[in-house]
């Protein structure tokens, strides 16, 4: 909860807004991660007015920036409003609801709406558990661990949202339960490589990533060669009517090594697992490229996606 706020009828985070006996004509969602993408798109689904709120530059802002831009497109086409760069200064209970007053590129607004749903992230709930009496020394209430889990008291092992440094998913925290106890039991187990955890937002259109963005890759020094395939060229994408988005394949120009893929539109988080196999793996762009997909069906995207790496794509 961002401070001075509580939760309440008209304020709410991703727990209460679950349970509202009646849909809200008009909603403000403070946060554009993938909690409040996910519920800007529910609610604009529902006949609700939808405001999002980031205070970063973009929307989903781990995201790569061109699935933020081709995200925020979406939005507007669907009239859900997006303030990027946007600094909340008040929230103040109305008769009807919440007014929000907030400042974009210096200049002060004021917003109306039923509800407020505050997705600004979570904290760790480790306070008053006894860990002052352990070795273990919280970080902003995170537990740091290596890469077996284990923590810095011995025998003490970590799972989960509290981790520090890994993202706050549930197929995260389920991997790092089997990691831990199967170390615990002495099995064979492979510890997690953060490079390979896939990211997946349930918004509409469907988001699933794994791998370095772009910059991310630039920035980490790689020569790159980048493929992108639209959705609009995919036959399966035009039997299901949805046609937004596109795969895009970051990868290192010298080996073909697949450093990252990025994916906006129909079934994403579905499709992101080939990227996550093929990476797993060490496949190239080239071994990609040769894999049969079958036809018609949206994982053609990623065949089509990994031919425009080295521009033969050819459904254009």
């Amino acid at each position: 909860m961002i401070p001075g706020l509580e939760v309440g009828p008209s304020i709410l985070t991703n727990i209460e807004i679950l349970s509202l006996p009646a849909v809200p004509k008009s909603l403000v969602v403070v946060g554009a991660g993938a909690v409040g993408v996910e519920f800007a798109s529910i609610f604009r689904s529902f006949g609700t007015e939808v405001t999002v709120l980031e205070m970063l530059p973009r929307l989903v802002p781990v995201e790569d920036e061109e699935v933020s831009k081709e995200l925020g497109r979406i939005y507007r086409k669907r009239a859900i409003a997006c303030h990027t760069g946007a600094k909340m200064d008040k929230v103040d209970q109305t008769k009807d609801g919440v007014s929000v007053t907030f400042t974009v590129d210096g200049k002060q607004q004021r917003l109306d709406a039923e509800k407020i749903l505050i997705a600004v992230g979570r904290k760790p709930l480790t306070e008053g558990i006894g860990l002052e009496k352990t070795k273990i020394k919280p970080d902003r209430g995170f537990i740091k661990v290596n890469q077996w889990l284990q923590t810095d008291e011995p025998g003490v092992y970590a799972i989960g949202d509290i981790v520090l440094g890994t993202p706050q998913l549930a197929h995260v925290a389920m991997m790092e339960g089997i990691v831990a106890v199967g170390r615990i039991a002495g099995k064979t187990v492979k510890p997690i490589n953060p490079d390979r955890i896939p990211n997946a937002t349930y918004c509409h259109p469907e988001i699933g990533s794994v791998g370095l963005t772009e910059t991310k890759a630039r920035e980490a020094g790689y020569e790159l060669k980048v493929g992108k395939f639209p959705f609009t060229a995919n036959s399966r994408a035009s039997i299901v009517g949805q046609h937004d988005g596109f795969i895009k394949i970051v990868a290192d120009a010298k080996h073909g090594e697949i450093l990252g893929v990025h994916i906006i539109g129909p079934q994403a988080t579905e499709l992101v697992a080939e990227a996550v196999t093929a990476m797993e793996l060490e496949a190239t762009v080239e071994d990609l490229m040769f894999t049969i997909h079958a036809h018609p069906t949206l994982t053609e995207a990623m065949l089509d996606a990994s031919n425009s790496v080295y521009g033969l794509s050819i459904n254009v």
